[in-house]
């Protein structure tokens, strides 16, 4: 017997898992008067280290995927803040009228966010319904044991969307202010 297949409760820490292959592997090496740094006469797998390194990868892919995440949203908002921008200078007269007659500031940031949210939602949920299509398109094709069933949870759809309501808030707030600097007299004055 030249190997030893070791598995473990994955209720426990895996850490005491792998000590004790380790240990155990010392302990046979000095039994029968092996070389410590012989790795091929006494071998020791052990199904817990399999399982840290599965962890470890695992929790790569989710700092990958939170960074990638974080990075698509800070573009969300360049992009919607650009298009919010262009909305407001083209939209410079109407401003200006607005506030000849009496529109009070926030009334105007209060259009600008709505305009900026209803954009986000729009297109948050249409990526949503596309999605969740090619998920379930997809989904016959990729039974394995490990990923079975995949599909979009209703709550995260929904904590998805408030993240996108926050997002429109945010890349609104820059073009909601230059709207409100805007004086009637030049807007009104503006071509």
């Amino acid at each position: 017997m030249d190997q030893i297949n070791l598995t473990y409760n994955p209720q426990y820490n895996y850490d005491q898992a792998i000590d004790f292959s380790v240990a155990l592997e010392k302990k046979l090496k000095e039994r029968f008067t092996v070389a410590k740094n012989d790795q091929r006469a006494i071998r020791v797998f052990n199904m817990a280290m399999q399982n840290k390194g599965i962890n470890q990868m695992t929790s790569v892919l989710g700092i990958l995927i939170l960074i990638i995440g974080m990075g698509t949203l800070i573009a969300g908002i360049v992009g919607i803040s650009n298009i919010m921008i262009f909305i407001v200078k083209e939209r410079t007269k109407e401003i200006g009228v607005r506030k000849a007659l009496g529109a009070t500031s926030s009334s105007i940031v209060g259009q600008i966010v709505q305009e900026s949210v209803v954009l986000m939602l729009v297109s948050g949920c249409m990526g949503l319904v596309i999605g969740v299509w090619t998920l379930q398109s997809l989904a016959p094709y990729a039974e394995h044991e490990f990923f079975s069933n995949p599909k979009v949870d209703f709550s995260s759809a929904l904590l998805a969307l408030g993240i996108l309501v926050g997002v429109g808030v945010i890349s609104a707030l820059g073009p909601a202010t230059r709207a409100v600097s805007i004086r009637p007299v030049e807007a009104l004055r503006d071509e």
